[in-house]
């Protein structure tokens, strides 16, 4: 015997809904990247992802991780941007080493309040810093391209 329960909405006793998205991932978005595009000392894009709140109390977890190339030594950067707005948050890695080049990784973790039901848009920028020779992401020691770069947006109910 089969039984289906179809209602239109549960409630508790005080007569507010009785389940909550409070604390619960509510939806998952990325992007990432397995080429290895150059850059200079000059932001350049290199991910965009956008993502639509289903709650303006939402908040938004932010992860990505961004592998660099030196070709000899430096300091590269990257920015995370919501919007065309920066979030005044900046993280870098930083190599010397008199031999070849070497593979970084830059991660970036951030929370953000959404505070909207319509589309968000974050990009992550990259640029060199410093040093010389050859930029690139996703390429190891060698220079072979091999990483993955990523961005990873998730939602969660407050």
């Amino acid at each position: 015997m089969t039984s289906i329960l179809k209602v239109d909405s549960i409630q508790n006793t005080a007569g507010t809904t009785a389940i909550s998205g409070a604390g619960k991932i509510l939806q998952v978005k990325y992007v990432q990247r397995t080429d290895a595009p150059t850059y200079g000392t000059s932001f350049t894009e290199m991910l965009s992802q956008n993502i639509t709140p289903s709650s303006t109390s939402s908040v938004i977890l932010i992860q990505a991780t961004i592998n660099t190339y030196h070709a000899s030594y430096g300091q590269h950067a990257a920015k995370l941007v919501k919007d065309s707005s920066a979030l005044n948050f900046e993280a870098s890695d930083y190599y010397h080493n008199a031999g070849s080049g070497v593979s970084g990784n830059i991660k970036i973790q951030y929370i953000d309040v959404a505070n909207t039901t319509s589309a968000i848009n974050y990009k992550i920028f990259v640029k060199a810093e410093s040093g010389s020779g050859s930029h690139a992401i996703n390429k190891d020691y060698n220079g072979t391209v091999n990483g993955v770069t990523s961005l990873v947006l998730m939602e969660i109910g407050v």
